[in-house]
């Protein structure tokens, strides 16, 4: 059972957020907000559960084939409406295709 949210944007910024931070939401709803989202981060690309203290690593994937691997108790625990740290170079024209934990 995730007991975090791994989120990361197409420009290779990420963050992981405790689940409890995200609130429970009625019907009719419109959501929260689990990233602050501007020009530099990029949009998101993906988002995960992940359990932290555990060992986990995740494998950030981009178009042009590039991997890296990061474990996931390196990433900075932000808070929902924060933004995130790079967790990975993207060149220009190029961006996280896959996430896979």
């Amino acid at each position: 059972m995730a007991n975090a949210v791994l989120i990361v944007t197409k420009k290779g910024m990420g963050k992981v957020t405790m689940i409890d931070e995200f609130q429970v939401r009625g019907r009719g709803g419109k959501g929260v907000g689990g990233m602050k989202v501007t020009d530099d981060s990029g949009p998101v690309a993906a988002a995960v559960g992940v359990e932290t203290g555990k060992g986990q690593s995740v494998l950030l994937v981009t178009k042009q084939g590039m991997a890296l691997r990061v474990n996931i108790d390196d990433i900075t625990a932000r808070s929902r409406t924060a933004g995130g740290v790079k967790l990975m170079t993207v060149a220009d024209g190029d961006a996280i295709a896959n996430v896979s934990v």
